[in-house]
């Protein structure tokens, strides 16, 4: 397919757009809405209120003119429009599925979706041939590189390339001779995709694009669209405001409104300095909702569950999201639930990090988790029944502090998780530490509500020393517990409540 280029001499009527779009801020896809002949059940949903923006064929506008807004239907060719148009563009999307876009923005350029329009990284493989019970479909030549360590039954996990058949995953295993019902491989040897369900009457997509927006511009806008089956290198997003996975800053300034991102391999958001992610629902991703680094990102009022659907060690990297070298990152009124990993994660060189109002629930491992990082405040957050999933010793916490300075928890109700509150204190001499050395200091844990976790709620180590009780200024104090038995821990070991007030602790 060879698209045409759409000319920024719009008709009159998409014209009259130009500055109005600009002034629109967000709206929530209509359900009703004819979402385009390729779509199949691609409902969105957004857990904010949003404003509804009046369709582009309605808008009139006497502003002079600025940077053109352009009206993009499937089949257009959006990244070449994109590169031909100058910064501050705004384009948008029909409804509809665009395909075959990996798009790199230039500064100020917005992207806005009309209700019903899905951007999506996946070809259609119709050409099946039946064989013992096997489907196979040759010439597929999507080779992206294995990365990232995988959970011992999930060894495919590396592999960027998902096959979905209507909408549903399939489980990527290591074989033909493996390939069941709901199950799929790929040998990338042969260029040819192995299926274990009868795709007669059904749509079959491979992801095969390796981004949908990416690049370390600017002031670019992404919202109201549906971003899904990029084929996503591990630790990369299919939204991402870098160059490269190298680029520890990228672009500045990024807003990611009221969109779905999901279905994704690598990480649905990835985000840098300055940028908003506001009302977003991100899910069921491969291996994380989203990830930031960078000076002054937020994530604000999004919807994040069931990322690490491929099978990532949630150890090495895996779960709603993953924060690293970030300054100033607020965490706010969000609802993280159901991750195969951890909720929220600061790991690795944080600084003036603000988690406040999220709700975090039922998540694999720790609800809130903040490692090797420095100055943070963990205010009024519901968490609850989490680390189920790795509840060894003391890591199944609600709410925990690895070998971090300065951190205040406060204002929290920690309830039915598999550990409550805990600090600990490990050697993370081989860590970045850019503000200082790494250990437990000045940990206070105050005013919370800690009920009905099943281990402990304390302060552990597994250096050898014991400093970390007596002389790092660690504490708990004027918190609420509904907690019987030996659910306390101090000087590394399970203490009774009696034995937790008698250390101080309260």
């Amino acid at each position: 397919m060879n698209p045409s280029l759409r000319s920024p001499a719009v008709p009159a009527v998409v014209a009259l757009v130009a500055l109005v779009v600009v002034a629109v801020v967000s709206w929530l896809p209509d359900p009703d809405a004819d979402p385009g002949p390729e779509a199949v059940d691609r409902t969105t949903a957004s857990i904010t209120g949003a404003v509804p923006v009046t369709p582009a064929a309605q808008v009139t506008s006497t502003t002079p003119a600025g940077p053109p807004t352009l009206a993009v239907v499937p089949g257009d060719d959006l990244a070449a429009l994109v590169a031909v148009n100058p910064p501050g563009t705004t384009f948008v999307l029909a409804a509809g599925v665009h395909r075959g876009h990996a798009i790199d923005p230039q500064d100020g350029q917005m992207f806005l979706g009309e209700p019903g329009s899905v951007l999506s990284g996946a070809i259609v493989v119709a050409s099946f041939v039946e064989r013992d019970g096997i489907w196979f479909a040759e010439g597929q030549d999507a080779e992206g590189r294995f990365h990232g360590e995988c959970n011992a039954d999930r060894p495919r996990c590396g592999y960027p390339e998902d096959l979905f058949v209507d909408d549903r995953s399939l489980e990527h295993v290591g074989s033909v001779a493996a390939v069941g019902p709901g199950q799929w491989f790929f040998d990338h040897d042969r260029d040819t995709v192995y299926l274990g369900d009868d795709p007669t009457d059904r749509i079959v997509e491979l992801s095969v694009l390796p981004y949908a927006f990416r690049g370390d511009v600017d002031g670019v806008t992404i919202q109201g669209m549906v971003i899904e089956k990029y084929a996503v290198p591990a630790q990369q997003g299919a939204v991402d405001s870098r160059r490269d996975s190298n680029d520890l800053v990228g672009g500045s300034d990024w807003s990611i409104i009221d969109n779905t991102v999901r279905w994704n391999h690598g990480v649905g958001i990835a985000a840098t300095t300055g940028a908003v992610v506001t009302g977003n629902l991100v899910y069921e991703n491969g291996q994380l909702g989203v990830a930031a680094k960078g000076a002054g990102v937020t994530f604000e009022r999004n919807e994040i569950y069931g990322n690490n659907t491929a099978g990532f060690s949630a150890g090495w990297e895996a779960g709603g999201s993953k924060f690293a070298f970030t300054s100033g990152l607020v965490v706010r009124d969000n609802f993280v639930h159901d991750n195969a990993g951890a909720g929220l994660w600061t790991d690795i060189d944080n600084i003036d990090t603000r988690y406040e109002g999220n709700r975090v629930i039922d998540n694999d491992r720790m609800g809130i988790f903040h490692e090797i990082s420095y100055d943070a405040v963990i205010i009024d957050n519901e968490v609850r029944g989490n680390g189920f999933g790795f509840d060894a010793w003391l890591w199944g916490a609600g709410i925990a502090v690895s070998t971090s300075v300065n951190v205040e928890i406060s204002g929290n109700l920690v309830e039915g998780n598999a550990d409550g509150i805990v600090g600990i204190e490990q050697d993370r001499s081989d860590a970045p530490a850019s503000f200082g050395p790494l250990s437990l200091t000045n940990l206070a844990v105050h005013d919370n509500v800690i009920a009905g976790n099943g281990g402990w709620s304390g302060v552990g180590q597994d250096v050898g020393d014991n400093s970390v009780f007596t002389a790092a200024n660690n504490r708990f104090y004027d918190n609420t517990f509904d907690q019987d038995d030996t659910h306390f821990f101090w000087l590394n070991d399970p203490r009774t409540y009696e034995e937790w007030l008698a250390y101080g602790q309260s």
